[in-house]
């Protein structure tokens, strides 16, 4: 079920560069929310933006929202200067979230793909559930604090144990996230049930093509512009491999990847 209301600012910190970690009191959309949902926002009142922005949902922590995001835009640049105290119109939770039932998922997140996917992990380690994780990025740099969450004064690669991959080597793996995901899948031994992915477009397509390579069940968080979040203004339609189109706010934004047409991506 999801709900429209205006929710209470508490904070807004910078944790990496031009990004932020957004904290909301929201008690009702905040138990309801699923790994890989997501809400629109809009800073009330003002005639800018005129249009709400989509935000993953990073966590929640009692009745508190957590919304990880970057800078881009003028949306999200408004968003960042904005201050405690202040109302922000909120929707939400909308959209399909992961399912996290697969035995032994591998979870593969991609710069700020990593906003659903720690939200991922922290549910299936509440379940003490047995998972991997991959984590691909450009440049040390683009790593966000986990002390600024957690206060463990640690980055994601250490406080969670993912694996990591950077294009620039400073990281992990030098190279693609993809790199190592082959290797594991390549592996013999237990399959993962599943591999949930969220990250740049092209990552997702790679993912996409190695697990139908190796015939591992493939879930994708597909982020596509939108303006309304509820299946109005088809703004965020995804080419589907069975003809026509997914809405990522209705029928996503997580899709098994069988159903996107990749080719058209």
């Amino acid at each position: 079920m999801s709900l429209s209301l205006k929710a209470k600012l508490l904070s807004n910190e910078p944790v990496g560069p031009e990004i932020f970690l957004l904290t909301l009191e929201a008690p009702a959309i905040a138990a309801e929310a699923r790994p890989g949902q997501f809400v629109m926002l809009r800073v009330c009142p003002g005639p800018e933006p005129l249009l709400a922005r989509p935000f993953s949902i990073h966590g929640v922590e009692g009745g508190k929202l957590l919304i990880l995001y970057q800078v881009k835009g003028k949306g999200t640049r408004l968003l960042s200067q904005a201050r405690p105290g202040v109302e922000l119109l909120t929707w939400g939770p909308l959209g399909r979230g992961f399912d996290l039932d697969a035995k032994r998922p591998v979870l593969v997140a991609g710069g700020m793909g990593i906003a659903p996917m720690a939200f991922a992990a922290e549910r299936l380690e509440e379940r003490g559930a047995a998972f991997e994780a991959f984590y691909g990025l450009a440049a040390k740099e683009a790593l966000v604090a986990w002390d600024s969450v957690s206060g463990e004064g640690a980055f994601y690669l250490e406080s969670w144990g993912w694996t990591g991959a950077s294009e620039d080597g400073s990281v992990g793996h030098h190279g693609l996230v993809t790199e190592p995901l082959r290797e594991r899948l390549k592996q013999g031994g237990e399959r993962p049930g599943a591999v949930l992915a969220c990250g740049p477009l092209p990552m997702l397509k790679a993912v996409a093509l190695l697990c139908a390579e190796f015939g591992v069940a493939c879930q994708t968080s597909l982020e596509a512009p939108m303006a309304c979040g509820v299946g109005a203004c088809l703004g965020c339609a995804i080419p589907s491999a069975g003809g026509g189109y997914l809405r990522a706010c209705q029928e996503g934004p997580v899709m098994e990847a069988s159903l996107v047409d990749w080719k058209k991506i």
